[in-house]
């Protein structure tokens, strides 16, 4: 009977550590590059669900982060929507609106 107790309890943490891994979310995605100029400094996150889904792009070069709200909207031109300078770790950011020249190429 202890054995039987021991194994219910053995397959109940299994499904539920397979129930919280497959629940995960909001792990970043890391690009990727071929060594070619800044794009392979760049760390990508999708976050949220739905028609409030946002784009987050963080530019290790200047350590900025650009947001871009609302991905599943409108047309198939996404433009940026504002970007955080960070100056150091801990330190306040300010929010500021993507300029004209980061929106388009």
């Amino acid at each position: 009977m202890r054995v039987q107790a021991v194994v219910r309890d053995v397959v109940l943490l299994g499904v539920t550590v397979a129930v919280g891994w497959w629940m995960r979310g909001g792990t970043p995605v890391l690009a990727s590059g071929s060594g070619s100029g800044a794009d392979g400094n760049l760390a990508f996150q999708v976050s949220g669900m739905g028609p409030d889904t946002a784009l987050t792009v963080y530019n290790t070069n200047n350590r900025t982060l650009y947001v871009y709200p609302r991905i599943q909207q409108g047309n198939s031109h996404i433009s940026c929507g504002y970007s955080f300078a960070m100056t150091s770790p801990g330190a306040p950011m300010e929010r500021q609106n993507c300029g004209v020249a980061e929106q388009v190429r």
